[in-house]
């Protein structure tokens, strides 16, 4: 009888654990490979903060392995920026662009990957709660994280 060798994977509860910082911002860097995992994280997390309630931030953060949740911390530059503001897709694009000091026709590739790599993390019951939340423009790139769509161009 032949031994099978057994491949390493990262186990996932949705309680933060299996994964740790590294290891998320290598799924990053896998699916944004022109970009700083860590900036494209931030930036996004940054966005996402504006976007959500406090309460569902809360609950996300908790599910996020210990060493990755203050990437979730506001960033600098929005600090005391006002949450739940409504905004429009280009203002947002062109608010992670500005972060990243990118182009913002190249935002929805950033936004899939780090959601991607974010999907990973949480329950699907935390991420219907994030997808509830959304704008409708933005509810498409979560879903297709989710889902495992590939990535657009």
């Amino acid at each position: 009888m032949a031994m099978q060798r057994q491949e390493t994977t990262q186990s996932w509860s949705g309680l933060g654990v299996g994964t740790d910082r590294k290891s998320f911002l290598e799924a990053v860097s896998a699916q944004l490979p022109d970009y700083e995992a860590d900036k494209a994280v931030e930036a996004v997390l940054c966005g996402l903060s504006g976007l959500l309630s406090e309460g569902l931030l809360r609950q996300l953060r908790e599910q996020l392995p210990e060493d990755v949740r203050d990437l979730m911390d506001v960033c600098p530059r929005h600090e005391g920026a006002a949450r739940g503001e409504k905004v429009d897709r280009d203002d947002f694009y062109l608010q992670l662009a500005n972060h990243l000091n990118a182009e913002p026709e190249n935002m929805r590739l950033v936004l899939h990957g780090v959601f991607a790599a974010l999907r990973t993390q949480v329950t699907d019951q935390e991420a219907r709660k994030v997808e509830s939340q959304l704008p409708r423009w933005l509810q498409g790139t979560w879903a297709a994280a989710r889902l495992g769509v590939d990535r657009p161009f």
